[in-house]
C-alpha cells in the first residue's frame, strides 16, 4: 500500500513538472521597452554611424537545451535586427541578421535580460545575460548623452575575465534606459557610440 502510494506522487509530480511553463511576468516585460520594428541609429566618438534595423520580435515556449528531459519550458521574446558585421571578410561593409535582445524565463524560474550587441567594430562579449531581479535591486542613474537626457539608465559591464578582450571591437559597458533600452555602448580604447536618433 505504501508503494502504492508513493507511484502516485512521483507520478504525480512528473506529470506536473512535465508541463510546466515558466511565464515571464508583467514586470518581466518593463525591461523589454522595444515593438520589434524600430530603427536605431549610433554614432560614435571618431564621427562614424551605425545602424541597427529591427525585424520583428518573436515569442516562443521551448525547453532548454541541458535541461530537456526535466519537461519544463519557459517563455523567451527576442528582438531580430539587422546589424553591421563587425568583421566583414572582404572589409566592405555589410548586414547580418541575428537576434539583438532576448528577455526570457529561465528553468529556475527567474527572468534575464541578454543584449546580443554586434555592431560596426563593436561587439558586447558577454557570456551570460542580465538577471532581472538584480537589476531591480539597482538604483537607475541619470545619464546625460550628447543628444538627450535620460533618467532611468542602468550601467551594465562586460564580464570581468573576457578572453575576447583583446579584439578590438571589445565592448566594456552598456547603458540601458528601462523606457528607452540601449542608449550607449563603451569601447575599451575609450570610444563610445550614443544613440542619436530612433524611429
Amino acid at each position: 500500500m505504501q508503494n502504492h502510494f508513493m507511484f502516485i506522487c512521483i507520478a504525480t509530480f512528473c506529470f506536473v513538472s512535465c508541463h510546466k511553463t515558466n511565464t515571464l511576468s508583467e514586470n518581466d516585460f518593463k525591461w523589454m521597452p522595444y515593438k520589434g520594428n524600430e530603427t536605431l541609429v549610433f554614432s560614435s566618438t571618431s564621427g562614424a554611424t551605425d545602424t541597427f534595423y529591427f525585424i520583428k520580435k518573436d515569442t516562443i515556449f521551448a525547453y532548454p537545451e541541458a535541461q530537456a528531459t526535466n519537461g519544463i519550458k519557459y517563455e523567451q521574446v527576442s528582438i531580430i535586427c539587422k546589424h553591421s558585421d563587425p568583421w566583414p571578410p572582404d572589409g566592405k561593409h555589410r548586414y547580418l541578421e541575428d537576434s539583438f535582445l532576448k528577455l526570457q524565463k529561465n528553468i529556475d524560474n527567474y527572468a534575464e535580460l541578454n543584449l546580443l550587441l554586434s555592431g560596426k567594430d563593436a561587439v558586447f562579449y558577454r557570456l551570460k545575460g542580465f538577471k532581472i531581479d538584480t537589476l531591480n535591486n539597482q538604483k537607475a542613474v541619470t545619464f546625460q548623452t550628447k543628444y538627450r537626457k535620460y533618467d532611468d539608465v542602468y550601467i551594465i559591464n562586460s564580464d570581468s575575465y573576457n578572453k575576447f578582450y583583446n579584439r578590438s571591437d571589445f565592448v566594456t559597458k552598456v547603458y540601458w534606459s528601462k523606457s528607452k533600452g540601449l542608449i550607449r555602448y563603451d569601447k575599451k580604447d575609450n570610444g563610445y557610440w550614443e544613440l542619436t536618433n530612433s524611429y
